[in-house]
């Protein structure tokens, strides 16, 4: 008899102590939420190269001629390194200096030359004028023309100096290719 209720205890405690364990499971995994958008909203944002660390602006920041070069500099607080990015509605976006009010295209608008220079011009209804905002990691995007179908980049691609032309190029991997659109209010 004293040998059956020890064995009814152990069997007891078992039980009990397997029934405590399935309570010590770790819970089970819920589905994550996915990496943030890779669709760019409309908003005033700086637009700053992966590579360099350097903001999208008009050389000098305040002319409004046609056809003046778009340079990286320093990201600070100055208009001029600050773009309107508004939806056209068929997934190309226009890219507004906020300085000058001029759109971010490509030299002449239609060559799909490498190394070909970027610059600020009226925005009227040329391709060369729309921009696709494309390949979002969650932190950067490829900034495509949507007449040439080339990446805006920084000249060269690794220079860290203010004022370095800023031009179309192949879109491949190199980070100089990447952007990071940062709100600014």
């Amino acid at each position: 008899m004293h040998k059956s209720t020890r064995i009814r205890r152990l069997l007891a405690a078992s039980s009990v102590f397997a029934a405590g364990g399935l309570l010590l499971l770790p819970a089970p995994t819920v589905a994550q939420p996915a990496a943030a958008p890779t669709r760019v909203a409309e908003g005033t944002y700086q637009i700053v190269n992966v590579q360099t660390g350097k903001c999208m602006t008009v050389a000098g920041g305040t002319t409004t001629a046609n056809n003046h070069p778009l340079v990286q500099f320093d990201c600070d607080d100055h208009p001029s390194r600050r773009w309107d990015v508004t939806d056209e509605d068929d997934g190309a976006f226009r890219i507004v200096n906020g300085q000058t009010r001029k759109c971010a295209t490509v030299a002449g608008g239609v060559t799909t030359a490498n190394n070909h220079p970027l610059v600020q011009f009226d925005c009227d209804d040329h391709p060369s004028r729309r921009w696709r905002i494309t390949n979002g990691d969650g932190t950067s995007f490829q900034i495509v023309n949507g007449q040439t179908g080339k990446c805006a980049t920084v000249a060269g691609g690794t220079t860290t100096a203010n004022n370095h032309p800023l031009v179309q190029f192949d879109c491949d991997d190199h980070p100089s290719r990447r952007w990071f659109l940062r709100l600014a209010g």
